[in-house]
């Protein structure tokens, strides 16, 4: 209660504070259009690469099919970051946005395999 108790003292702080709460509302909207724009690009980046993005456990590499992998004495692993369904499509599009980690995506999209 104390911090409520200095905001309505603080006149400046209060002003910073109800402006933020009245533009609530402007930024829910902004935020409606954005995911619905991920979500675009995420069925897209399902159809273009939903099953693809894979690694051989051994020498991701010089392996890049399922079969040569197994053969090899490997695991065909799935990256963590996919396009198999649209959920992990929005994580893998808000990480590339975000531009935390979109060279390891963008690595991962170049070699993706069927």
């Amino acid at each position: 209660m104390r911090p409520l108790r200095f905001i309505s003292h603080n006149v400046a702080l209060k002003m910073i504070v109800v402006a933020l709460l009245e533009s609530m509302g402007g930024i829910f909207n902004v935020t409606i259009v954005v995911l619905m724009i991920w979500l675009i690009f995420a069925i897209m980046g399902v159809n273009t690469f939903g099953g693809k993005f894979f690694y051989c456990s051994i020498d991701m590499y010089t392996l890049s099919t399922q079969i040569e992998c197994e053969f090899a004495g490997g695991a065909w692993m799935l990256y963590d970051h996919n396009f198999d369904n649209v959920f992990a499509a929005m994580k893998t599009l808000f990480i590339v946005s975000s531009l935390e980690g979109w060279p390891d995506i963008m690595l991962q999209a170049v070699d993706a395999v069927d």
